[in-house]
């Protein structure tokens, strides 16, 4: 637990729906590095914006819940952008470590982008799952700039993922 103080925009869905995921995308359009974390992972534009960005050379970082990597809707599309990455990497997860339930469902929503050639952290944070149907439903989103926070996001995505990788090798995606 840590306290910062920031300025943010938030989105509430699904009438800012069409405005939050413009933000979303555009936050996504010319990183020099991505942390992203979610639930339901299916939004077509964000898989495109995330091959542009790694085409490019940027280094891009995904933790993704178990139970929706391996659904119908997500499968095919997450092993698809892991097939291809060039500069990233794609781990898939549980609640993990720390749960006292660590079967249970990898839930966090939320990404930080550093920008390229900079020490500006853009950060987002919500409900809204990666997917068409997150920003038609009842959800919330936030943007911000925080270095703090960012680093807090990366430490903690950095031990999920070194544990998804120790204990669960069975979700990778080869």
């Amino acid at each position: 637990m840590f306290t910062i103080s920031i300025t943010e925009t938030d989105y509430f869905m699904p009438e800012d729906g069409p405005a939050a995921q413009k933000q979303f995308l555009e936050l996504l359009a010319n990183p020099g590095e991505v942390w992203m974390s979610a639930y339901s992972f299916t939004l077509q534009p964000m898989f495109d914006e995330l091959l542009k960005a790694d085409a490019r050379g940027v280094k891009i970082h995904l933790l993704l819940d178990h139970s929706q990597e391996a659904g119908r809707a997500e499968a095919s599309k997450v092993k698809n952008l892991a097939d291809n990455l060039k500069h990233g990497d794609v781990t898939i997860t549980t609640a993990g470590i720390n749960s006292q339930a660590p079967a249970e469902i990898w839930h966090w929503k939320g990404f930080v982008v550093q920008q390229s050639g900079s020490s500006q952290y853009d950060c987002w944070e919500g409900s809204t799952n990666f997917s068409q149907s997150g920003w038609l439903q009842g959800n919330s989103a936030r943007t911000f700039s925080s270095a703090v926070w960012a680093q807090k996001f990366i430490q903690q995505f950095e031990a999920h993922k070194a544990w998804a990788l120790a204990n669960e090798p069975q979700y990778q995606v080869p």
